[in-house]
């Protein structure tokens, strides 16, 4: 993967991720109150903005307390393999739960569907090009942010998108890394890179100025981003962890998801039984 990585882009530094995630994840359950219930939910950066609105819903409701442990797809995976105390993952996409499941890791009854996202492409140029493979030809591109494809699903939309434009090879020598979208936005945000390609969602959720969406990418640059979720084998707090569930994909959480630019559809995941 040529490009430049941004600050986990190497596997000692995926490693020390995984020990500080378990760190603090243990900081959590211990400032907890005794009696109260403790749901630890790792979840997609991408699909945060989200779930922090609906989980604090959902703590009021329940009396649950929900701590959200964000990172992209592939390392909450990592970390859930390496014992990371996760009651719940919830994927941008469903290749990583599917693969949890076949590894004995999540269980296959508690798969889900509950919205597919969007890749956009986003810009700080005032350039008057209006799309990707225009701007993405105009020198004022010096840098372009995705995520870690190998670790992010929306970095891996990306990638695919632009090998599909016949762009890729014109385009990875200027590629930057971040270890996350949210990362990847940043980059973007501060200046550090002209394009960046990330979910809707962040940028809806963002109050950075001087960023601007360029046109909609075909739909096909968006397939596959499935945002998944399934309970671990491991959890003591499966009921706890269906309940929240639920209420991701019940019709008050509707509006919630298609505020921050998802389509919103409950089901099963392709193949699951």
């Amino acid at each position: 993967m040529r490009g430049r990585t941004g600050l986990w882009g190497t596997p000692w530094q995926g490693a020390l991720a995984v020990v500080v995630t378990l760190i603090f994840l243990s900081t959590a359950c211990a400032s907890t109150p005794e009696n109260e219930p403790v749901l630890l939910a790792g979840v997609a950066t991408s699909i945060r903005p989200v779930v922090a609105e609906l989980a604090a819903q959902f703590e009021a409701d329940h009396e649950i307390s929900v701590t959200l442990v964000a990172g992209a797809s592939g390392t909450l995976a990592e970390q859930l393999r390496q014992g990371a105390p996760l009651d719940l993952i919830i994927s941008a996409d469903s290749r990583y739960t599917s693969t949890l499941t076949d590894e004995g890791l999540l269980d296959p009854d508690s798969l889900a569907v509950l919205a597919t996202g969007e890749l956009v492409a986003i810009t700080n140029s005032d350039d008057s090009a209006d799309d990707a493979p225009t701007l993405l030809r105009d020198s004022v591109v010096q840098h372009v942010a995705l995520a870690n494809p190998d670790l992010a699903p929306y970095g891996y939309a990306a990638r695919r998108y632009l090998q599909d434009q016949r762009l890729w090879e014109e385009t990875v020598e200027r590629v930057v890394y971040g270890e996350n979208v949210a990362q990847a936005f940043h980059f973007v945000a501060s200046g550090n890179a002209e394009l960046g390609f990330v979910p809707r969602s962040l940028l809806v959720a963002s109050d950075a100025r001087g960023i601007r969406a360029l046109a909609p990418l075909p739909p096909a640059a968006s397939a596959g981003l499935q945002v998944t979720v399934g309970v671990s084998v491991h959890s003591d707090s499966t009921d706890a962890a269906g309940s929240f569930i639920q209420s991701l994909g019940d019709e008050r959480a509707l509006e919630t998801w298609q505020r921050f630019g998802y389509a919103f559809h409950v089901g099963k995941v392709s193949g699951a039984e």
